[in-house]
């Protein structure tokens, strides 16, 4: 099969199960990708095509369990949960291109397809397999990933999770006829970020010899819920073999191999082991590129405690919204995270964030720039031809330097460094304001201090054109209403205007008389709220 490739950038996220509602592992999944497409547009203009799929898994047992509970057969369980995956996406502006369902002909068909090809290359035969099989999680897992309950129930150490015992014959992948490439493959390309699960990703693979080959199906005696294998319906193939070739339907597959590899691939750390050692095997199997990035991030945990349905503390992206809006979300979970380690979400430091770094970081200074006691024809002047004094020079500097440093951070998938920049010189922006005391400028007709408010507010303008270009990613509804009172082209938007001064005549911002801009509204905060 020959493969090329087009001027497209592919992103994908891990499909979510669909036995219960989202939550704010599954919104940051989605978001964080959401971020890397909108970064890519930014930064690459030029891109024909930015594919980016999400969706939902809707095969399995516990799929099966979960809609006889809710007295539903299996496909209208999953058409309603997977809306309010939808839903949820939308209402936190996830620019997906592809909305995936596993229970979509076309994926069905693909699926068929590549257990054919692996059929072909002898990669497949029937075995008898058995072990410790989690409901929960949909797989097997090792003797020493489990323990018994002071009930005699055996469970996931990690997880907790019920693990039944289960003795099938199924049809087997020869696993191990890649062993030897996948460890090539992590060594030499260290495909896995942050870099320490390039090393994990080994030592599963080390125990993955021990225990030999893979089940690829289960005996549709047990389980009905799931597409048939080619040839057998005494058999259903196992639910994560179908969940992976997912990105494979997504860019046409078999028809349609353009936009392969992804680019970048989002998962969690729970599912390292399924994308970093079954599926480059499946695809070494199918002869097709392994993906170019696998991007791992942590759990969320609330007030540093795991959540959990039994506690009480799971989080409601639908409450979030409620709470703190759609900006004020993406904001929150993109500055707090750190992808090397678990993320913690608190209410009260996330408010506190919102307060003081949108509404009155960037939101205070944009209203004093463009106040009329400061600016009262509303223009963004051009660029001055006079001398700039020492602070001025001073910022002019820290603002020319930051699409580097942001960059920097968004290509290594550490938003925050980069919302910390940003940040970092809006503060020196308003104590460059604070300094120069515009309000006096204003009132004095001394025209060197005319000189000093006209620098004073181009400088500032230009600052904010610059940090909301490099927030658009983070924050694109704010960013866009910033962009929008500056008068900024939508064509001008881009990492390249970030890196240029624009020389334009002086012109109005879009602002009517006396209006003042709330880019972001201050929350209140109650004293209960303090992570004691």
């Amino acid at each position: 099969m020959t493969i090329s490739r087009a001027a497209s950038y592919f992103i994908s996220t891990p499909i979510y199960y669909v036995n219960s509602k989202p939550h704010i592992g599954h919104l940051y999944s989605n978001l964080l990708a959401d971020t890397i497409g909108r970064w890519q547009r930014i930064k690459h203009p030029s891109i024909s095509k930015l594919i980016f799929s999400t969706g939902t898994d809707e095969h399995g047992l516990k799929i099966e369990r979960a809609a006889i509970d809710a007295h539903l057969t299996p496909l209208a369980f999953c058409n309603q949960v997977s809306e309010t995956f939808r839903k949820m996406f939308d209402q936190f502006s996830i620019e997906y291109s592809n909305y995936i369902r596993t229970t979509d002909e076309q994926h069905c068909q693909a699926v068929r397809h590549v257990w054919q090809e692996l059929s072909k290359q002898n990669l497949i035969y029937k075995g008898s397999y058995e072990g410790w099989y989690s409901v929960q999680d949909e797989c097997f897992v090792r003797e020493d990933e489990i323990i018994k309950d002071q009930s005699g129930q055996t469970r996931i150490k990690e997880t907790n999770c019920l693990v039944e015992w289960t003795e099938e014959k199924n049809y087997m992948f020869k696993l191990n006829q890649f062993h030897e490439r996948i460890e090539q493959w992590i060594k030499d390309q260290k495909p896995l970020y942050p870099t320490k699960y390039n090393k994990l990703a080994l030592i599963q693979l080390t125990e993955l010899k021990k225990q030999g080959d893979i089940s690829i199906s289960r005996e549709s005696k047990r389980l009905s819920w799931g597409i048939k294998v080619p040839n057998d319906s005494s058999q259903i193939v196992y639910v994560w073999i179908d969940a992976l070739i997912n990105y494979l339907t997504v860019v046409g597959y078999p028809d349609h191999t353009i936009h392969w590899p992804p680019n970048c691939q989002i998962i969690g750390k729970e599912i390292l082991r399924f994308h970093a050692i079954y599926w480059p095997a499946l695809l070494m199997g199918l002869d097709l590129e392994l993906p170019r990035q696998i991007v791992v991030h942590g759990h969320w945990l609330k007030d540093d405690k795991k959540m959990s349905k039994s506690v009480g503390n799971v989080i409601d992206p639908c409450d979030l919204l409620i709470k703190l809006q759609c900006d004020g979300v993406r904001y929150c979970l993109l500055r707090e995270d750190v992808l090397s380690q678990d993320a913690n979400f608190n209410e009260y430091k996330m408010k506190k964030y919102l307060n003081a770094e949108l509404a009155n970081t960037l939101g205070n200074l944009l209203n004093r720039v463009t106040s009329s006691a400061i600016n009262s024809e509303r223009i963004y002047p051009s660029r001055p031809s006079h001398p700039l004094s020492s602070a001025a020079t001073e910022l002019l500097d820290q603002y020319i330097n930051l699409p580097l440093r942001v960059t920097t951070a968004y290509d290594s998938y550490e938003f925050y460094h980069g919302i910390i920049a940003i940040m970092n010189v809006l503060r020196a922006c308003n104590a460059y304001v604070q300094h120069e005391q515009p309000w006096l400028l204003a009132k004095s007709t001394i025209e060197n201090d005319r000189q000093r408010l006209q620098i004073l507010i181009y400088l500032t303008l230009e600052c904010l054109r610059i940090c909301g270009i490099l927030l658009q990613p983070i924050v694109p509804s704010i960013s866009k209403q910033l962009l929008d009172v500056l008068g900024i082209d939508q064509n001008k938007r881009t990492l390249h205007d970030c890196t240029v001064q624009i020389e334009h005549k002086a012109k109005h911002l879009n602002l009517m008389k006396n209006e003042r801009i709330s880019l972001y509204q201050r929350l209140p905060i109650v004293e209960n709220e303090r992570d004691e």
